[in-house]
């Protein structure tokens, strides 16, 4: 609607005037009558007979003749009645752009087509701009981040586009993250709606805000967990389901592989309960998939589930001595993450004073042990932010080591014994770590302990996570997924089969993800194309929580008074033209001689 014309007020200053309109009727009935038995006039009294006659010979219809006088007093008497109901017309430069928070969580594709929350919150904002005027629109949509979908619109009709947009595909919805956003944006000059499936959490109180909830409490099952890790040579698979809903329901739970239907039951849990199922799997196993039967949510009835990412670093050990190779060699294959082959090496143990050669080798120099050892039965001082530290603990152990020895320059400690550098670290400008190791075996005691493979497996963990390519290959929706591309070109292929192009010029970037699935992530040329599928899961208990799912209407657009000092009256206008009519109706009157 332009905005250079105005709307009346859906509701009047005054609506009990509208009783004044029984006159309307009142004044046709009295015109009605008044033709119905008028005077008639006869030149003789002998012909009144046969005018009666005439009139009672036979049925024919009279059609009331009424005149021009009878529609100004209408006109008149219309224009009264509706300037006594106060009606008020919006002023144009008092009109406030209204941005619209949208809550973009799943729970708001609960429900049959027609009746979501989606698709009433549509309708609702529709119905809304129909009763009131506004200078602009803005939306935003509150998923686990906030985000505009699209420019401001001046029309409601331009939003079109927008709305489908609003996916509702988030596994949660930060209202007051949005809603702050909202605020900055509006500069205390807008008014802010929000349409969501829940109450907030406090009332809005006098501020420019509506809150309108527009979810109706449903019977829900959901995965609340699911998840495919190594066990060993095979997987292990972990389903967890619940049933949030405020009445006891009933469900079906299949898992199958491929064609291969790998389990199947019935699930009757009461509320808030849950059931967990887990079970073995061999690692060469293709893609999982577990659903349940149909209810008010469909977005957590299935998870995909892809084989678990079992990281591989290929090390060389270059030690001469038998008895610490064999140590060396015992601790790697401690860990479980050691590859078979050992060339190209991405790490390389050693004791030589010079550094592994190789773009993507990282070192590890063990130095010789000296003549006279010390051992060190502690404190020992870690850096509890090193990754090598993680998880790791040395009470009551005993590490041989080179006794007055010093950082190398460029190094920082790890690990010291008071101020003696037992593990230090040196980062490469071009990504490559190098480390030092003084530990004399013959004098020590932590090799013999649980945290000496714990030691080497940080190691490997760390060397695994600086490959490129993911981390993991199960991931929840709304979490970061990490990924290290082999040159500075992502393509992604995405569920819905559409692919996405990204330039990453760093050495690991956050992969856009928004919906669940499975995807595959490609990088690199020629023979150094890497190829990877990776599955996102929608696993949100408090999301697939439908009982607490509300309707209602809190808060308002400012008092009354603001409101009412956006709307000038009519009034005068309305009693100036019944005046002008007035004078109309008595020029008729007079033109005819003062008969009616």
């Amino acid at each position: 609607m332009p905005h250079s014309r105005a709307r009346l007020m859906p509701a009047f200053t005054y609506p009990l005037a509208w009783i004044a309109a029984l006159t309307l009727p009142a004044l046709v009935a009295i015109y009605f009558l008044r033709h119905r038995f008028r005077r008639q006039q006869v030149s003789s009294l002998l012909l009144w007979q046969l005018h009666r006659e005439s009139r009672e010979g036979g049925r024919r219809v009279e059609k009331p003749q009424w005149p021009m006088v009878f529609f100004l007093e209408l006109l008149i008497l219309a224009l009264l009645v509706l300037a006594a109901t106060g009606p008020r017309w919006q002023v144009p430069h008092t009109t406030r752009p209204l941005i619209v928070v949208l809550d973009d969580s799943q729970s708001m594709l609960a429900g049959p087509d027609g009746e979501r929350p989606r698709d009433r919150a549509i309708e609702k904002l529709k119905e809304l701009t129909k009763e009131r005027r506004f200078r602009s629109f803005q939306l935003i949509a509150a998923g686990t981040t906030p985000r505009l979908l699209g420019d401001k619109a001046r029309h409601l009709r331009e939003l079109e586009d927008q709305f489908e947009q609003w996916t509702c595909q988030a596994p949660q919805a930060r209202l007051n993250a949005a809603l702050g956003l909202a605020r900055a944006m509006g500069h205390q000059e807008a008014d802010l709606l929000v349409l969501t499936d829940e109450a907030p959490v406090r009332s809005p109180g006098q501020g420019h805000l509506r809150w309108i909830a527009l979810g109706q409490p449903r019977i829900n099952f959901a995965f609340i967990n699911a998840a495919r890790s190594v066990h060993g040579a095979e997987d292990r698979v972990l389903l967890e389901i619940a049933n949030p809903s405020a009445l006891t329901g009933t469900n079906t739970l299949r898992v199958v592989a491929g064609t291969n239907v790998l389990h199947q039951e019935t699930l009757t849990l009461a509320t808030n309960k849950t059931h967990r199922l887990t079970f073995p799997i061999a690692a060469h196993t293709p893609k999982l998939q577990a659903t349940l039967g149909p209810d008010a949510l469909t977005g957590d009835n299935e998870v995909h589930l892809v084989p678990a990412a079992r990281p591989r670093v290929r090390v060389r050990i270059a030690i001469e001595d038998e008895e610490l190779h064999g140590l060396v060699a015992d601790s790697l294959a401690a860990t479980g993450l050691r590859a078979l082959d050992e060339d190209p090496p991405e790490l390389v143990v050693h004791q030589s004073d010079s550094v592994p050669a190789g773009k993507e080798v990282w070192g590890l120099r063990w130095f010789p042990a000296p003549e006279k050892p010390e051992r060190f039965t502690g404190p020992f001082v870690m850096d509890a932010n090193h990754p090598l530290t993680r998880g790791l603990s040395l009470p009551g152990i005993v590490w041989g080591g080179h006794p007055g020895a010093t950082n190398a320059p460029g190094y920082r400690p790890v690990i010291t014994a008071g101020n003696v550098p037992l593990l230090t670290h040196r980062p490469e400008i071009d990504g490559r770590q190098q480390l030092t190791l003084r530990y004399v075996p013959n004098h020590s005691t932590l090799h013999t302990t649980q945290h000496w493979p714990a030691l080497f497996w940080n190691l490997l963990d760390w060397r695994a996570q600086a490959k490129p390519g993911l981390r993991e290959a199960n991931h929840r929706l709304g979490t970061d997924i990490a990924y290290r591309p082999a040159n500075d070109e992502v393509v992604i292929q995405k569920p819905d089969g559409t692919q996405q192009t990204l330039q990453a010029p760093g050495t690991e970037i956050r992969l856009p993800v928004n919906l669940p699935g499975v995807y595959e992530v490609h990088s690199g040329s020629g023979t150094n194309r890497m190829s990877e599928t990776f599955a996102v899961n929608f696993l949100a208990g408090e999301e697939s929580n439908l009982a607490r799912a509300v309707s209602g209407d809190w808060g308002k657009w400012g008092t009354e008074n603001e409101i009412r000092l956006e709307y000038a009256s009519i009034l005068p206008y309305l009693v100036l033209l019944a005046l002008a009519i007035m004078v109309w109706h008595l020029a008729c009157i007079a033109r005819q001689g003062g008969r009616v």
